[in-house]
């Protein structure tokens, strides 16, 4: 199995994601290597206040980009914190 890149603090990146306008919850977190030299994540941010655009995705990857080599960002966004996701709580997964 692919872990969490050594020079990467997931700690560090969902504080990123949870510091984000609007998100008021980070779930189903995964970064992993690609190769040598990509690394990928894929999360969930709940966002009650509806989805605020494709616009809004550039910060968060330029972020993780810049600050943590992740340049392969995948995220799904869900506004109704009342429906619970399938893969929330982090401990599901």
């Amino acid at each position: 199995m692919a872990a969490v890149p050594p020079q990467i603090d997931p700690a560090a990146v969902r504080s990123l994601l949870s510091g984000c306008t609007g998100v008021v919850d980070v779930h189903d977190l995964h970064i992993w290597p690609m190769s040598t030299t990509e690394n990928a994540l894929t999360c969930h941010l709940v966002m009650p206040e509806g989805h605020p655009g494709d616009a809004f995705l550039n910060e968060p990857c330029s972020d993780l980009a810049e600050r943590f080599k992740i340049n392969h960002t995948t995220v799904q966004i869900e506004v109704d914190p009342h429906i619970a996701c399938t893969f929330a709580p982090d401990e599901v997964v």
